[in-house]
C-alpha cells in the first residue's frame, strides 16, 4: 500500500512535468515534448501504483482535502496540455496535406495522367471549336 507522501510526490511530478510540456509547445521547442513523452509514461505506472486504494487517500486520510486540490490542478493541466498536443497534431496533419499537394504538382504525376498521356501546359483545358460552319 502507498503512502500519501508518495502519492502527493507523483501528482506534484506529472503536474511540473506537465507544466514542462506545456511551456515546450508554447514556446515551440518541439524535440522537447518527444524527450517529455517517456516520463510521462514512466510516471503513469506510478500513478496508477499510488492510487491502487484511492479510497483510503481521497477520503480516510488527513490530507486527503490537500490531495484532491492537486488532483484538480493536475487534471486542469492534463486538459490545457491535451488541447495545445491536439492542436499540433492538426497543424502537423495540415503541413503534411500541403506537402503531399506540392509533391503532387511538381512531380511526374502532375505532368502526366492516369494513362500516361503528357497533360496540356496550359491550367485551362484545351478548348476546341465546331469549325462546321
Amino acid at each position: 500500500m502507498t503512502s500519501m507522501a508518495q502519492a502527493l510526490s507523483v501528482v506534484d511530478r506529472l503536474s511540473r512535468l506537465l507544466r514542462d510540456e506545456i511551456a515546450a509547445i508554447t514556446g515551440g521547442r518541439l524535440a522537447e515534448v518527444t524527450e517529455i513523452y517517456p516520463q510521462k509514461t514512466a510516471l503513469l505506472g506510478e500513478v496508477e501504483e499510488a492510487f491502487a486504494a484511492p479510497r483510503a487517500l481521497l477520503e480516510d486520510h488527513p490530507q486527503a482535502a490537500e490531495l484532491r486540490s492537486k488532483l484538480v490542478e493536475m487534471r486542469d493541466l492534463i486538459a490545457q496540455d491535451h488541447v495545445l498536443l491536439e492542436k499540433m497534431t492538426q497543424a502537423t496533419g495540415a503541413i503534411i496535406d500541403e506537402l503531399d499537394r506540392i509533391r503532387d504538382r511538381h512531380s511526374l504525376s502532375g505532368t502526366y495522367g492516369p494513362d500516361g498521356e503528357k497533360r496540356p501546359k496550359s491550367v485551362s483545358a484545351s478548348q476546341h471549336f465546331d469549325q462546321s460552319l
